[in-house]
């Protein structure tokens, strides 16, 4: 549904008011009331492709993400917050470039910070088929958020520059509680992500 420029997706939408109840985590699928999550994860960063596991832990002010391969190898450990910088606790030398540390900083928070939250939050909804897009903006840039009917979360994500697409995040869960899956895909990037919950019990 999400294709093409930016503004040109949503010619057959209508802006409609905001809920004046529904704040921007409610859309996100990373709430802080919930221990932790557990993803067997794939991560292709350039030339480096890696697999393991992912762990996202939510504290008070930020959510702490570490990778680690199958072999016990910590690939990188980031703490992600809503507005700023990613705080790197540690980066594995073959991918510690700023630029990639950055990208992947901004990838995640996108992740687990679906919506701005600011006053600049725009709710459109598609004319014909009711569905609701939610547009915003902050330091991590311009992105449109479909909402799923079924969940009431994010179920795609698309960030965009000035004129093009950047990076696309497509959730998929049968439920409402946390998603079965997550792809990360940079559009004129090689970095990618794919997420696969795993169940600890």
């Amino acid at each position: 549904m999400l294709s093409g420029c930016s503004l040109s997706l949503f010619n057959n939408y209508k802006t409609i008011p905001v809920s004046a109840s529904s704040k921007p985590d409610s859309y996100s699928w990373f709430s802080g009331d919930t221990g932790r999550y557990l993803f067997q994860s794939s991560i292709d960063i350039f030339r480096n492709n890696f697999s393991g596991l992912l762990f996202i832990k939510p504290l008070e002010a930020s959510h702490r993400i570490l990778f680690i391969t199958e072999m016990g190898i910590k690939i990188f450990d980031m703490e992600i917050f809503r507005n700023g910088n990613p705080k790197v606790h540690y980066c594995l030398e073959a991918v510690n470039r700023k630029s990639v540390t950055k990208t992947l900083g901004k990838d995640l928070s996108l992740m687990i910070f679906s919506v701005a939250e600011n006053d600049k939050v725009k709710m459109m909804q598609e004319r014909s088929t009711a569905k609701k897009v939610i547009r915003s903006k902050d330091c991590n840039g311009t992105r449109f958020c479909s909402i799923s009917e079924k969940t009431g979360k994010v179920e795609e994500l698309i960030s965009t520059g000035a004129l093009t697409k950047k990076l696309n995040i497509k959730f998929y869960s049968e439920s409402k509680a946390e998603p079965d899956s997550i792809i990360l895909s940079h559009y004129n990037l090689k970095l990618n992500i794919h997420l696969v919950k795993l169940d600890e019990n």
